[in-house]
This record gives C-alpha cells, sequence and structure tokens, in this order.
C-alpha cells in the first residue's frame, strides 16, 4: 500500500491487513505531506502510453468471474490471513476476477458454439487456478441453450451446467456455473477463499461465469492474467 500527494509524488508505503500497520503508514504520509510544495497542475495525458494499454478485445465480451467455498471446512491459514485470526473472515469470503472473449468466440457463443479457445482460456486462468492442475479439459456442450458437462479431476469430478442466449447475433446472457473441488492457494489474498483450504485437503467449491456489462466500472478492471502476452491465444 501506498499514498501519494495529488501530483503524484510517494509519501510513504506500507500498511497491510492489519489497522496497526495501515495507522502508521498514514501517519508516516501526514508527517511527509508539506501543502506548500503540492502542484495543483494535473500534467497532460500521455496519449502514446495510453495506446499499449492491454483493453477488452473489440466486438468481444467480458465475464465476470467468481468462486467460493460452499461448505464448512477446517481452516487452515497463513500469514496472509494473520496466521489464523481471519481464517473464517477468508474462508466466508468471494473471489474475483474478469474473462476477456475475443470476437470469434462471442459470434460462436451467440451461434451455441463453445470454441475450444474460450474453454482453454477458462481453463488455464480459472478452472486449474480454482481446482488443481487435475484439470485438464472442460468436457462442455451447449445444446439449445443450455450448457451442460463436466470437469475431469482424476478421482472426482466438476459438474458443469449454464444457459447462453443471443440476440440479433449477439450473446444476452451467459451463465455457467462449476461445482467441485477447490485446492489451497497462497498469493496474499488474490484467492480469497482458497487461501485457507487445508493442504493437500480439497475442499467443495463453485466457479461462476456470468456476463458482464461493459459499462459497469469493475467490467473495465484488467483480468488478473491479461498482462500475459498470450492471453487472448
Amino acid at each position: 500500500m501506498s499514498a501519494f500527494t495529488a501530483d503524484g509524488r510517494k509519501l510513504a508505503t506500507g500498511g497491510g491487513f492489519e489497522s496497526g500497520s495501515v495507522k502508521s503508514l498514514l501517519h508516516k504520509a501526514l508527517g511527509e505531506f508539506k501543502p506548500e510544495t503540492v502542484s495543483a497542475v494535473v500534467p497532460p495525458r500521455d496519449e502514446a502510453a495510453l495506446v499499449g494499454l492491454s483493453r477488452p478485445p473489440e466486438g468481444g465480451l467480458v465475464l465476470y468471474v467468481t468462486w467460493k467455498l460452499i461448505g464448512d471446512i477446517d481452516a487452515q491459514g497463513n500469514a496472509t490471513t494473520g496466521n489464523g485470526r481471519y481464517d473464517k473472515v477468508f474462508q466466508q469470503s468471494i473471489g474475483s476476477d474478469r474473462l476477456w472473449v475475443r470476437k470469434d468466440e462471442a459470434d460462436a457463443l451467440a451461434a451455441g458454439t463453445l470454441l475450444e479457445s474460450l474453454k482453454k482460456r477458462m481453463l488455464r486462468h480459472h478452472v486449474q487456478y480454482v481446482m488443481g492442475k487435475e484439470a485438464q479439459s472442460l468436457d462442455l456442450a451447449i445444446r439449445a441453450g443450455r450448457i451442460e458437462g463436466s470437469v475431469p479431476l482424476g478421482l472426482r469430478n466438476a459438474d458443469a451446467l449454464g444457459f447462453v442466449e443471443a440476440k440479433n447475433g449477439r450473446v444476452t446472457r451467459f451463465e455457467l456455473l462449476l461445482k467441485g473441488w477447490g485446492r489451497r492457494v497462497e498469493d496474499h489474498g488474490f484467492s480469497a477463499c482458497l487461501s485457507v483450504v487445508p493442504k493437500d485437503a480439497p475442499a467443495p467449491a463453485a466457479l461462476f461465469f456470468e456476463l458482464a456489462d461493459p459499462g459497469e466500472g469493475l467490467a473495465a478492471v484488467l483480468p488478473h492474467r491479461a498482462r500475459d502476452a498470450q492471453y487472448l491465444k
């Protein structure tokens, strides 16, 4: 966590999950703040820098992706969860991300087909993240607007059910729910509830994909893995 002046000068870095560390950060920032040195001039926007920003594919879709545990577990925390202090809070938390869908994939969905490239992106960046590397394929098919199938997970499978609707060649509804087993992930909080899944003991979990309104602020947030140049491949 960092604190900056309005004109972009960094005042302090620190903070964390505990209120005491955030308080220390704020005190340090206030000690460094000198109102008389802050410039009210906002620098012009660097149009050249904006060209290189990753953006949703033209004509494509944005999906919201969420995951949560769907049962009580013997939570095992770590430093991220306060070494046990906030295990229950993390257990009840919902993970959140986005997924970009290319135009050709969106057109195929509108026509009732789930392209392998889209299934591969869903698998690589979300299903395997939540359910582990045992998930090697998405065995899904669309029939009359209904998505059915499963995800093989070794000795167990994750069940899948979803719906797709389209109007004038554009997807107007996409929902896909996977019910299976979540594995422990430790990446400083992004994994949310997966942070407290016991080691080597998968817990019942659900993963949900849902069509986003591109006009909403959250839909504009970059997917967690979209910085990878191969993301849309």
